[in-house]
């Protein structure tokens, strides 16, 4: 396969102006912090086990997630979608009778799983065939086995496999998530008819956001952006978008920017810690190290109430959390989100 090499004349996309302005309403998405535990490693995450008061072995109880819903139970309703994306959700011993509980709430609830695959066993297979509205993205950085294992440590290449094998057996639609760094780009033309084969109908990739100190790995380096981005990426992204679109598949690449862009996510999701704190993002829920340009710092906290204390919706509307929402719905960095990777870049 020959190497991607980046083209010396390009121009940065230009900054893409909000098509809807800020409204203060319910949050589009409610995202729950399960646990603080993994069953793999990967090179890019911050996650580190903490002390949470409300953790069972490493997983938030099952009777406070319950409680937490309680309280919950008008966001949930007027939620389009409750996002368990950021662990390996189904590790939690009781992930589908809370599954169950959110769909007693709101039935026409979207439920969004992220798994790397290591749990798709027949068994969890065939369960999840009973959600209509299951929203399953498989994490998978690549097609080959030495690209998918240097990145995930611990991980099982032919487990993944074969469980992605199960998920098109049962027929149950998924997605694949790559990490794009500058190792593994030049696979995703074979990636995608790869995918295909086993059942994918969309293939999503995601630039490289990392958050470790810099001395374990830096996104401005490791990452297809750097103070001069990669300069074909959005060329070759556009010629990847053609080959699925030829394969009946969807594919959808994120922009980077060299200028502060914003991420996004906190004007419309609401995020709950394992102790009921509403937080930004799950960056803001404890410092994690952001490495960007060769510097590393500190994530800043920001919670902006719990909701085991007061009323959510009151918390999701304080003053506090308005307006920090509406800087990032405006494209612009609240001070605790400098130096991080997703607000300059706009990565997610």
């Amino acid at each position: 396969m020959s190497k991607f090499i980046p083209e010396k004349n390009w121009t940065l996309p230009p900054i893409i102006e909000l098509d809807e302005p800020f409204e203060v309403r319910y949050p589009h998405e409610v995202e729950f912090t399960l646990m603080d535990i993994c069953n793999l490693k990967c090179s890019h995450c911050y996650l580190e086990t903490e002390n949470f008061q409300n953790r069972q072995d490493g997983f938030l109880r099952f009777e406070f997630f319950l409680e937490m819903l309680e309280r919950l139970e008008t966001c949930i309703k007027n939620a389009e979608t409750v996002n368990f994306t950021s662990v390996e959700a189904l590790m939690h011993p009781n992930i589908f009778e809370i599954m169950d509980s959110l769909i007693e709430t709101n039935q026409n609830i979207n439920i969004r799983i992220t798994t790397n695959g290591m749990l798709l066993n027949e068994k969890r297979v065939e369960k999840l065939t009973e959600y209509k509205n299951l929203r399953l993205n498989v994490s998978l950085d690549g097609y080959k086995k030495e690209t998918v294992e240097a990145i995930k440590t611990g991980v099982n290449y032919d487990k993944l496999i074969d469980g992605m094998k199960r998920l098109q057996k049962y027929g149950i639609d998924y997605h694949t998530s790559f990490v794009v760094t500058k190792e593994n780009i030049n696979e995703l033309k074979d990636y995608i008819p790869f995918c295909k084969k086993l059942g994918v109908s969309v293939i999503r990739a995601n630039p490289l956001a990392a958050w470790k100190s810099d001395d374990e790995i830096d996104v401005s380096t490791e990452g297809i952006y750097s103070d001069k981005p990669l300069q074909n990426v959005y060329k070759y992204y556009k010629e990847c978008e053609q080959l699925a679109h030829s394969l009946e598949m969807q594919f959808f690449y994120r922009r980077t920017y060299t200028k502060p862009y914003g991420c996004g996510f906190a004007s419309y999701t609401m995020l709950i810690n394992m102790e009921g704190g509403m937080a930004a993002c799950l960056l803001s829920t404890r410092p994690v190290p952001m490495s960007l340009y060769g510097k590393t710092k500190m994530s800043k906290v920001v919670v902006y109430g719990n909701i085991m204390e007061e009323d959510p919706y009151k918390i999701w509307t304080n003053k506090k959390c308005l307006d920090f929402r509406r800087i990032i719905h405006e494209r612009r960095l609240p001070d605790s989100c400098q130096g991080c990777p997703c607000g300059e870049l706009g990565i997610t």
